[in-house]
C-alpha cells in the first residue's frame, strides 16, 4: 500500500482490529502478552539497574536457537524455545560469574557475554544458511520477530506464563520492591536477596523466550527497556510504574502489530519498539513525574513566587 494513503491505512488498520482473520488475532494475542510481560518483568530490571542484562540475554538466546534447529533439523517453536531458554540463562550466569571477579566491572562482563554469544549465533545462522537445509530454517524470524507466526499453542504457553509471572511478582512484590530501591536495608531484614535476584534473573530469561518469536533477538531488550523508562515519568510509586509501564507494553504490541499488517514488509518487533518509542518521547516531555515541560512550569513558578516575595 502507498504509506501516505491515509484512506487505505485506516481501512487496512480497521480491517486488522475487526479480526476477521485468526492469523490476525494470532498476531494481537502475541504481542500484547509479549508487550505486558516485558512491561511487568522489565521494570524491574529498569529499577535495579540492570537494564543491560536483559540486552545480553536477548542476544544469548541467538545461539541456543541456532544450535537447536542444528541438534532437531527442524524449526520446532518448543525445540528452538527450549534451546534459547538454556542459552539465555547461560548468559545470564555467565555475566554473574565473570562481574564477581574483582578486575571486571558488571558492564564489562555484559558486553563481553554479549558481543560472544551473539557472535556464536550468526556464525551458526551462516552456517546453517549454507547448508542443505538452510534455505527452509526460517531462522530469520527470531532475529526481527513475526507475531503473525505464532501458532495458537505457544500463545497459551506465553498466557500462562505470563499470568504465573504475575501472581509471582505479587506474592513477592514487598521483598521485591524493598531489594529494587534498597539491598542493604532488604538484608537487614533477613531478606534473601541472592535468591530473590536469581529469581529475577530467572523471570528476565523466560520474558526474553517468551518474546523472542514475536519481537525478535535483537530487539527484545527495547521492550525490557523502554516501557518501563517511560513509566517512570508518570508515578513515583512502584505500584504505579508497574502499571503504566504494562500498559504502555500491551499498547505498543498491539500498535505494533497493527503497524505489521498494514504496511507489508514491516516486522512486528521494530514496529512494537517505535510505537514505545513514541510512549516515551512524550513522557520524556509531558510527564508528570521529571517531564520537560512540567519542570519547566514548576521552575516558572518558583521563580514568580521568589519575585513576588522580593517584591513584598
Amino acid at each position: 500500500m502507498e504509506p501516505g494513503s491515509i484512506e487505505i491505512f485506516w481501512s487496512r488498520a480497521t480491517e486488522f482490529f475487526s479480526l476477521q482473520y485468526d492469523f490476525a488475532l494470532y498476531a494481537l494475542l502475541a504481542a500484547v502478552l509479549v508487550g505486558v510481560i516485558c512491561g511487568l518483568v522489565g521494570t524491574f530490571m529498569v529499577l535495579r539497574g540492570m537494564s543491560l542484562v536483559g540486552d545480553a540475554a536477548g542476544h544469548a538466546t541467538l545461539p541456543g536457537v541456532a544450535i537447536a534447529f542444528l541438534l532437531t533439523g527442524t524449526k520446532s517453536a518448543p525445540a528452538l524455545l527450549l534451546g534459547a531458554l538454556i542459552s539465555a540463562v547461560l548468559g545470564a550466569m555467565t555475566i554473574t560469574w565473570i562481574s564477581r571477579g574483582p578486575r571486571v566491572r558488571a558492564d564489562a562482563a555484559i558486553g563481553i557475554v554479549l558481543s560472544t554469544f551473539f557472535g556464536l549465533g550468526i556464525v551458526l545462522l551462516s552456517y546453517i544458511q549454507t547448508s542443505p537445509t538452510g534455505q527452509q530454517a526460517g531462522l530469520s524470524e527470531y532475529l526481527f520477530g513475526n507475531a503473525a507466526a505464532v501458532t495458537p499453542a505457544q500463545i497459551g504457553v506465553v498466557a500462562l506464563a505470563g499470568a504465573l509471572l504475575v501472581v509471582l511478582v505479587g506474592v513477592f512484590y514487598r521483598p521485591l520492591s524493598l531489594m529494587v530501591f534498597d539491598e542493604r536495608f532488604a538484608q537487614s531484614l533477613g531478606l534473601p536477596t541472592h535468591w530473590l535476584e536469581l529469581g529475577l534473573m530467572s523471570a528476565l530469561a523466560m520474558a526474553v523466550v517468551l518474546s523472542i518469536q514475536a519481537v525478535g533477538v535483537i530487539l527484545v531488550a527495547a521492550m525490557l527497556i523502554i516501557p518501563p523508562s517511560a513509566a517512570r515519568f508518570l508515578s513515583k510509586k512502584l505500584s504505579g510504574v508497574i502499571m503504566a509501564s504494562v500498559v504502555m507494553g500491551g499498547v505498543s504490541g498491539a500498535l505494533g502489530a497493527m503497524f505489521s499488517y498494514v504496511y507489508e514488509g514491516v516486522a512486528t518487533g521494530p514496529a512494537m519498539v517505535l510505537v514505545a518509542v513514541f510512549f516515551f518521547s512524550l513522557a520524556l516531555v509531558f510527564g508528570p513525574v521529571g517531564g520537560a515541560v512540567p519542570r519547566a512550569l514548576r521552575r516558572r513558578h518558583a521563580r514568580r513566587s521568589a519575585l513576588l516575595r522580593g517584591s513584598r
